[in-house]
């Protein structure tokens, strides 16, 4: 049980690599491939302002997008979530684009042909579309990743899954390995509380299964209390 907690978790961390790191870069690097960076900062120069300017962003993305999940709970869909965490990092992520244009300005000058000047209607227009491809993007990348691949990054948690969390295996049927794992952990001298905890089982089932087994807890000296 859990070795399949384990590799449950596994799964969530990698989904969770694959989506913070491998899809900015991907889109990064077919921005670079296709786009005219390279010809103005070679390409290494392109890669590196490119990729700054999608992961980061990517990231502070997911970052308000898991403020908004915990805030709404269960009363909106995935997309909305998604969607008011993209618009809601808008600004931030803003002022980050402007921070890395400015300072790659100054190292390309010739960038400055590439982008429009702050606050002029090129620039908008630039930052609108720039803005709402995002925010499609995200939106899409989310909800995929949810539908395919099971990704609970954003979704709220059901009341349901708070509590298999919490008892995962309350009421589940005991294996050799469980009461293996619960002579290791009475043999240590933990209380029927750490070990219920641990176990992922209520106080009762552990105590329960500890006299059945004839375990004595000699930290406590109880043998109903395992």
């Amino acid at each position: 049980m859990e070795l399949v907690a384990h590799l449950r978790l596994s799964k969530q961390a990698l989904i969770d690599l694959a989506f913070f790191c491998g899809v900015p870069i991907v889109l990064a690097v077919l921005s670079v491939v296709l786009g005219p960076y390279a010809a103005i900062m070679g390409g290494a120069g392109a890669t590196v302002y490119v990729l700054s300017l999608a992961i980061v962003p990517w990231c502070l993305t997911g970052l308000i997008t898991q403020w908004v999940s915990k805030r709404a709970g269960r009363r909106l869909p995935l997309w909305l979530i998604a969607a008011i965490g993209a618009v809601a990092a808008g600004p931030l992520v803003s002022l980050y684009v402007y921070g890395v244009n400015s300072i790659a300005a100054d190292i390309w000058p010739a960038l400055g042909t590439l982008v429009p000047a702050t606050f002029s209607a090129g620039h908008i227009k630039s930052a609108a579309l720039s803005e709402g491809r995002a925010i499609v993007l995200w939106i899409a990348f989310v909800v995929i990743f949810h539908e395919t691949l099971g990704w609970a990054r954003f979704t709220p948690p059901t009341k349901e899954a708070i509590g298999e969390d919490r008892f995962q295996l309350s009421g589940a049927e005991w294996t050799a390995e469980d009461d293996a794992l619960l002579r290791s952990l009475i043999g240590s001298g933990k209380p029927p509380r750490a070990i219920a905890l641990e176990m992922k089982r209520t106080v009762g089932g552990i105590r329960a299964r500890t006299a059945k087994l004839g375990l004595r807890n000699n930290r406590l000296g109880d043998t109903s209390a395992g």
